[in-house]
C-alpha cells in the first residue's frame, strides 16, 4: 500500500510541481498573450474569468506552489526509503499548499475536495509508520 500510495503521489504532485514551476516562469508571457487576444478563439470552451483570475496572482504564489510540490515529492521518496521524516514533510507540505491558495487568491471556494484527498493521504501514509524507521 505504502508503494502505490507513493507513486501516485509522485505522479500527482509531480505533475503540481512542473505546472505551477511552468506558470512561474512564463505568467508575463500568458499575461501577454491573453492581452492580444490569443484566447478569444477558445472562449467559448474554456473558463476565461479562471484564466484571467490565475494570471494575474502574484507570481510569488505559483513559486511557492512548486517549491511545496517538491517537499511532498521529496517526502514520498523519503517514505518510499522507509524513513519516518518524509511523513511530516509531506504532510506539512500539503498543509501549506491549502492554505496559500487561500492567502493568494482569497476568492477562490473553500478547498473541500483538495482537502479530503489530502486528509486520506495523510491517513493512509500515517498508518504506514509503523513500517518506518
Amino acid at each position: 500500500m505504502l508503494t502505490v500510495l507513493c507513486i501516485l503521489t509522485f505522479i500527482g504532485s509531480g505533475v503540481s510541481f512542473l505546472a505551477n514551476g511552468f506558470l512561474w516562469l512564463t505568467q508575463d508571457a500568458w499575461i501577454e498573450a491573453m492581452e492580444e487576444g490569443a484566447f478569444e478563439v477558445l472562449k467559448d470552451t474554456l473558463e476565461i474569468e479562471a484564466i484571467e483570475l490565475l494570471l494575474h496572482v502574484n507570481p510569488t504564489y505559483f513559486l511557492m506552489q512548486t517549491l511545496l510540490f517538491a517537499l511532498s515529492i521529496t517526502g514520498a521518496w523519503l517514505m518510499w526509503k522507509l524513513k519516518k521524516a518524509g511523513f511530516h514533510l509531506y504532510t506539512v507540505a500539503q498543509i501549506l499548499l491549502l492554505i496559500i491558495g487561500k492567502i493568494y487568491i482569497p476568492a477562490l471556494p473553500f478547498p473541500i475536495i483538495p482537502l479530503l484527498i489530502v486528509a486520506t493521504f495523510v491517513t493512509l501514509y500515517a498508518r504506514n509508520l509503523r513500517y518506518m524507521h
